[in-house]
């Protein structure tokens, strides 16, 4: 929680300085995302087949890089839906958080324009709290770990299509690798 409240605290002095900068972008993208890694299989069968996807940045652009490079915040996550075992309504919902840091370029100078990323941070891969209603309650699993979400997609004119894909990692003491592959659209505030 300490992690979170300090991630929190340097995004707000972060987007606080950029709001009176002429070169910064704020985006953010909805998409769906397919779990990959170990944690997400038994054997053959897929435990999880995919889910939501949140993304959101924060990005200073550098004028020495005629503001084709941004550097910034990233917060990305996916909650993935599926079952944990051969039980009919045994039904699994898996998270996987990325608070980090993030590079971002313009290839082209023009409304529409191909680019890539690259963000590091931590990364969370978490299962909720289930309770039965008597109050029995199973927690949840959390582990942390090293992230990596190379992206690249296309901007629009402000709209964006992209893809990405948080690298499958071990987390804490799991024995087994969880990552994601995201398609996402949504939009590109920009001020330069």
């Amino acid at each position: 929680m300490r992690i979170k409240n300090l991630l929190s605290a340097l995004a707000f002095l972060f987007i606080a300085n950029i709001a009176f900068s002429q070169s910064f972008t704020i985006g953010g993208l909805v998409g769906w995302g397919v779990p990959q890694g170990e944690v997400f299989t038994n054997g053959d069968e897929k435990l999880s087949g995919g889910g939501l996807t949140f993304d959101f940045d924060a990005l200073y652009h550098l004028e020495k890089f005629d503001n084709k490079l941004g550097v910034g915040i990233n917060y990305n996550t996916s909650v993935l839906f599926g079952k944990n075992s051969d039980a009919a309504l045994d039904i699994g919902i898996f998270g996987l958080t990325l608070y980090g840091v993030k590079a971002h370029y313009n290839f082209l100078d023009k409304k529409v324009t191909p680019y890539g990323s690259l963000a590091l941070g931590l990364s969370q891969f978490s299962t909720p709290d289930i309770s039965d209603g008597n109050g029995n309650t199973i927690e949840g699993e959390r582990a942390s770990g090293f992230g990596i979400k190379p992206e690249v997609g296309f901007i629009l004119g402000g709209f964006v299509i992209s893809t990405s894909y948080l690298v499958p990692m071990k987390y804490g003491d799991f024995e087994q690798s969880a990552g994601v592959w995201q398609i996402a659209i949504g939009y590109r505030y920009i001020s330069y």
